[in-house]
């Protein structure tokens, strides 16, 4: 059977299971070659990680629908109780051990196949290297994905047993409110975003560099000063640390940060438009976090309540900063580095007359490359190619429908996983046409002009004090977050991405609303409030 045939949903597939389309981390289409690779390490990367831990659920299975991601979640065979009881079992030796934990995995499993990945991407290749290169980076995605399970299963858990414990405490208090103990806790978004404010510290003080980004092409703009130099050194070091990630994390053919720094350098240029201190904000949100947790404690009378109470906040204090952390090293470095070695072997490709430009790898499967490389009758692949790249731009148009397949019967249990992450049964309010509703996932009031961003391509149109309203953001977002006034996202649940990150910065946020883009239009002047999780036109 071919990797194509594997990974494409079949009508068994649609016959024998729900299929849910994941727009929260994967709102584009994939190209043949990065879904050669994501799904089956996906796949079995769970089964994987879920028997380690003794989960709920044998695996998430993925396939691909006219190009768009969908997956289906098997149930564990089992007493349900019984099944839960054995996974909190296997959770407990984690528990406030998480960072430590995740730091091992970095230094002696993920770096040194990083590493390995990197050797791949900068030796010469001929048939033969190239074709074991590919094959490693299999196994390498399948090591990845496994430990990618590990890592946040855990972590998710302690979230939610301490969620668990403040409501048993705060029984009319609402769910996002335990959040906000957890904030002020460096993580690796937040580590990249200060690195970013200083770079902007630092253009502040150049001449040079200040006429640069006012520039319609800041890098060529800054190549073209040598008085730039000192900048471009400092640039170059922060790429060299927290560049390897591309503009839409979970894919191979988009370019990197170190490949084309215009990215990272819009969202400077937004810090320097603006007078925003990362550090004092900081501060002032540790400092608040502590406030309210001595507040909070004073108000459980029980002792015993009490020490549960703090048990459980440790542990997910603990916890807290993995979810950025292991995007960078797992969703974010791992398919920009891997795709350093695709285009390693696409370069020896088009030597050999197979591809026409680098890039046109993308759009081959894994199994379709090996054969060029080992088959010397085999045909060219040009044509395929083209033919593929059009469907991907057709695809990159359409909207992929939520779900496929067998609808469950019986109304489930809600998942804490999904509503929490994903925003199942989020209540939007489709066809009203001035106000939108979602989750209520960061509080507070704001009223600002719509920017409606559908890619990071789009960055330079976010000005400082915009709603910035989009499907869905990544950590290579999270820049924006200094810069804009609130958040309005389609897709997600309160512990999703643009929540997360939008608490720490204290900007109103709504997630899940299903349909803010096709509701506001840029500039539309909308009333933002996170504690309701509403926006509507105003003015």
């Amino acid at each position: 059977m071919s990797i194509q045939s594997d990974i494409h949903l079949s009508s068994q597939d649609l016959a024998e299971h729900f299929w849910v389309q994941d727009g929260l981390h994967f709102s584009r289409p994939l190209t043949p070659l990065f879904a050669s690779y994501m799904i089956p390490a996906l796949t079995q990367g769970t089964q994987g990680a879920m028997a380690a831990l003794k989960g709920p659920v044998r695996q998430f299975v993925g396939k691909v629908h006219d190009g768009y991601y969908y997956q289906a979640v098997i149930p564990l065979a089992g007493d349900p109780e019984e099944v839960l009881h054995h996974h909190h079992q296997a959770l407990q030796p984690y528990m406030g051990q998480q960072r430590k934990h995740l730091n091992h995995i970095v230094d002696s499993v993920l770096m040194p196949l990083h590493q390995e990945i990197m050797e791949w991407a900068q030796r010469p290749l001929d048939d033969r290297s190239a074709v074991h290169a590919l094959t490693r980076l299999q196994e390498i995605y399948h090591t990845f994905w496994e430990w990618h399970f590990r890592i946040v299963v855990p972590r998710m858990a302690a979230g939610f047993r301490f969620e668990e414990i403040y409501h048993q405490a705060f029984p009319s208090r609402n769910a996002t409110d335990a959040y906000e103990l957890l904030l002020g806790v460096m993580n690796k978004s937040l580590e990249t975003d200060r690195a970013l404010w200083l770079l902007a510290q630092e253009a502040k003080t150049e001449a040079s560099v200040l006429r640069a980004l006012k520039a319609p092409d800041i890098e060529t703009a800054l190549q073209d000063d040598p008085d730039t130099e000192s900048f471009r050194q400092s640039l170059a070091n922060f790429l060299e640390v927290y560049g390897w990630r591309s503009v839409n994390s979970h894919e191979f053919v988009d370019e990197t940060w170190t490949e084309r720094p215009h990215y990272c350098l819009t969202i400077i240029k937004g810090y320097v438009e603006q007078d925003f201190d990362f550090d004092q904000h900081w501060t002032h949100v540790v400092q608040q976090r502590d406030r309210l947790l001595n507040d909070t404690l004073a108000q459980i009378a029980d002792a015993s309540t009490r020490s549960q109470f703090l048990a459980a906040y440790h542990d997910a204090l603990d916890a807290w900063p993995i979810d950025e952390d292991h995007h960078f090293y797992i969703d974010a470095m791992l398919p920009a580095r891997a795709r350093q070695l695709c285009l390693n072997v696409a370069k020896h490709l088009q030597a050999k007359g197979v591809l026409s430009r680098p890039d046109d790898i993308f759009f081959l499967y894994v199994d379709e490359v090996i054969s060029q490389l080992m088959d010397s009758d085999a045909q060219n692949p040009s044509a395929v190619i083209a033919e593929r790249r059009d469907l991907y731009q057709q695809q990159l148009k359409t909207t992929p429908a939520p779900h496929l397949g067998i609808v469950p019967t019986t109304p489930r249990d809600p998942d804490l996983l999904s509503v929490r992450v994903f925003g199942e049964g989020s209540p939007g309010l489709e066809g009203l046409i001035r106000e939108v509703r979602g989750f209520a996932a960061s509080r507070g009031r704001y009223k600002g002009p719509v920017r409606i961003i559908h890619g990071p391509h789009e960055f330079f149109k976010v000005q400082p004090g915009d709603v910035l309203v989009c499907r869905s953001t990544a950590p290579s977002w999270t820049g924006l977050f200094g810069i804009a006034g609130a958040v309005i996202t389609e897709t997600g649940g309160i512990l999703s991405h643009a929540a997360t990150v939008a608490r720490e910065y204290q900007i109103p946020c709504i997630v899940g609303t299903r349909n803010a883009t096709h509701v506001f239009h840029d500039g539309d002047m909308v009333l933002v409030d996170g504690t309701l999780g509403t926006a509507i036109i105003d003015g």
